[in-house]
């Protein structure tokens, strides 16, 4: 049931925080305008207990390599208050555990393991405890023993409002000696019961065709409101992108760019572009991703209004509009 990446695939990762403070004349700039639907997405299932192919429960082995192995998630378990060190208010932190099982009679090296969580329908990514990573692509490589297996425990830090929440969880399994990762995903709901209903996304009147308020979906992306922190020279927007995957096989990440303009002149304040280095897991069949992005905001242009054009890897665009803080 993996699946595993192809070239032909986009390759691009977004960088959720970097910033670059440009010119017009970038050379990211689109070549060409696109023209998505204004409808609002409904990529889930109508039940919640039905899960799309491609998709497995916890505790479910997946194959890997043609069945030389198989990797198993165990579900999220809840971490009494301070077991984990850095854990804000309002957040609880988990541990989950991936399992790696050798189907050889011989001794080989296990495939190095990323692993990415996503709860609620949006998709949000949960953050990484401190002192845990949720990629062995630093560690040595494991041999496993014929017939044995590896485990790897994970921490990661969720919102207390998404207990009872499900959590897609992608785990990219490299084998030996190859560069592309085999896909595989789980999900299940985290422990305890959710505090409000969960909505994929606003079910409201669709946008005008050429401009999208900022907070409504277009087409198959949503580009949430932009919140200001900071005093003086020092101030910092951030916002929620999401994509949503509407179809049957894996997308690999958002893979959308950002251009951020201020004021009635439009000023170039930032652009968050695809490059190398982020966390950008392939999306689930079905499935939202969002992923919070940073940058710095001109003073003058707090409390004015803002356009976002969001430019996905095939150079077509949606624009956003709203007010900056």
């Amino acid at each position: 049931m993996s699946v595993r990446l192809r070239h032909t695939l986009p390759t691009v990762l977004v960088a959720g925080a970097l910033l670059i403070s440009g010119c017009a004349g970038s050379d990211s700039d689109p070549k060409a305008d696109g023209k998505p639907a204004n409808s609002a997405p409904t990529a889930r299932p109508s039940s919640s207990t039905v899960l799309p192919h491609g998709i497995v429960k916890p505790g479910t082995a997946l194959p890997v390599g043609d069945g030389a192995w198989t990797v198993t998630l165990q579900g999220f378990e809840r971490l009494p208050a301070g077991t984990v060190p850095g854990v804000p208010a309002g957040s609880s932190a988990y541990t989950a555990r991936v399992t790696v099982a050798n189907q050889r009679a011989q001794v080989a090296t296990a495939p190095r393991t990323a692993v990415t969580a996503r709860y609620g329908a949006l998709g949000r990514t949960a953050a990484e405890a401190a002192g845990s990573s949720t990629s062995s692509s630093k560690d040595e490589p494991q041999q496993v023993r014929p017939n044995g297996s590896v485990d790897r425990d994970l921490k990661l830090v969720l919102p207390d409002q998404a207990q009872g929440l499900p959590v897609t969880v992608t785990v990219e399994a490299t084998e030996e000696g190859l560069a592309e990762p085999e896909l595989l995903f789980f999900e299940g709901a985290l422990p305890g019961t959710a505090a409000s209903a969960d909505t994929q996304a606003p079910q409201g009147a669709p946008a005008g065709p050429s401009v999208t308020p900022l907070g409504q979906w277009s087409g198959q992306v949503l580009v949430g409101k932009v919140t200001v922190s900071g005093e003086g020279a020092s101030h910092t927007g951030s916002l929620e992108l999401s994509v949503v995957n509407r179809s049957a096989d894996p997308m690999p990440g958002l893979g959308t760019t950002l251009r951020i303009l201020t004021g009635q002149d439009l000023h170039l304040a930032a652009t968050v572009r695809p490059v190398y280095g982020y966390r950008d897991a392939a999306i689930a069949p079905y499935r939202t991703a969002t992923q919070t992005v940073s940058f710095r905001v001109p003073e003058a242009a707090v409390g004015g209004p803002v356009t976002v054009e969001a430019v996905d890897a095939g150079g077509s665009k949606v624009t956003f509009e709203g007010t900056l803080g």
